[in-house]
């Protein structure tokens, strides 16, 4: 089941998400609360199902509902209230206009001690990945779009705070972000720390990559060593990486277009060695390539455009003058 793409009323109608919500199976108790821990980017999503359900489930004797309403009222006149109200589940045949009015309290509530958290709560965090073969776009809160690129992660707050806004990449990732001079905005990698105050750039920083770039499209951008060593301001067509272990960050320039065609779906090599396309090939489709053809020296120049990774390899054998053989997810490049 493609339970990534499902909506908050995708999951209410699910059966299995009800009996977890209901609390009456426990595989399915103990199989939503770990999809849930491992996909926190829809919390949201599972937040608003369970409002829903709470429409269709929720039951209030008399005395219950006074009670909630006195919770209520006495939240909004204390500023410091720390109520929190949980839905009582029920198998009990329904009263509908208690229920209605229940349901509704539910939501005011919630909506009500949400907006009041927020203001005084810990930063909460959400984590997009996007998997082999697939680009996604994300939008954050202050209107900034960014494009990221296949196994990659973005960890983002999910409410930015007064003076700052900062967020984690791992993989690639192409920003665009909405001007704000009062608030900063920083991505962070393993390597390099990027502040921007509106501006599109490029960031490349895969786990599995010898080398972490920052290439800047248009606007200005700060970027830093981690340890804070060096320090350089890039222009529009000007690109910072690093490779490997050094800890020398090198400015050169970079056409934007072959730079950024991974958003259309584009696969470019220019003078590649056999470990940039394996690297390459491997984050975007998840194989493994082995070269065991005794020829270490790749300089291979190739675009593909939407290309699945058979006929890539096909195309690369061709261009070397070697075969290949798959087993799984793992390519042997052989004489």
């Amino acid at each position: 089941m493609k339970f990534h793409l499902y909506r908050a009323e995708d999951f209410a109608a699910d059966e299995s998400f009800i009996a977890y919500y209901l609390q009456t199976d426990d595989k399915a108790v103990t199989f939503w609360e770990n999809w849930i821990s491992l996909n926190p980017e829809k919390l949201d999503e599972i937040y608003n199902a369970e409002l829903i359900l709470a429409k269709l489930h929720l039951q209030l004797d008399e005395p219950e509902l006074n009670e909630a309403f006195e919770k209520f009222d006495s939240f909004l006149n204390a500023s410091n209230n720390d109520l929190e109200l949980k839905p009582v589940k029920s198998k009990r045949l329904f009263n509908y206009t208690k229920l209605a009015a229940a349901a509704s309290l539910l939501i005011i509530c919630s909506a009500a001690i949400y907006f009041f958290n927020s203001t005084t709560a810990t930063q909460a965090y959400l984590s997009y990945h996007n998997g082999y073969g697939k680009t996604a776009v994300i939008t954050l809160e202050d209107g900034s779009k960014i494009s990221l690129n296949s196994n990659s992660t973005l960890k983002y707050p999910q409410h930015f705070t007064n003076d700052k806004r900062e967020v984690e990449l791992e993989g690639e990732g192409f920003f665009e972000i909405s001007k704000d001079k009062d608030r900063p905005f920083t991505v962070n990698t393993n390597k390099l720390k990027t502040t921007v105050l509106g501006t599109k750039f490029n960031v490349s920083a895969y786990k599995n990559s010898a080398e972490v770039s920052v290439a800047l499209v248009e606007g200005s951008v700060a970027v830093e060593l981690n340890d804070k060593s060096q320090k350089i301001t890039l222009r529009p067509t000007e690109m910072i990486s690093v490779k490997g272990t050094s800890n020398q960050l090198i400015k050169t320039n970079f056409d934007s277009n072959k730079t950024t065609a991974w958003q259309t779906g584009a696969i470019i090599f220019e003078n590649a060695s056999f470990d940039d396309i394996a690297t390459k090939l491997n984050n975007a489709y998840g194989i493994t390539i082995i070269n065991k053809t005794g020829d270490n020296y790749w300089q291979y120049s190739g675009s593909f455009t939407k290309t699945d990774y058979v006929s890539i390899i096909q195309n690369i054998c061709f261009a070397k003058r070697i075969n290949y053989k798959i087993t799984n997810n793992i390519i042997t490049l052989v004489p």
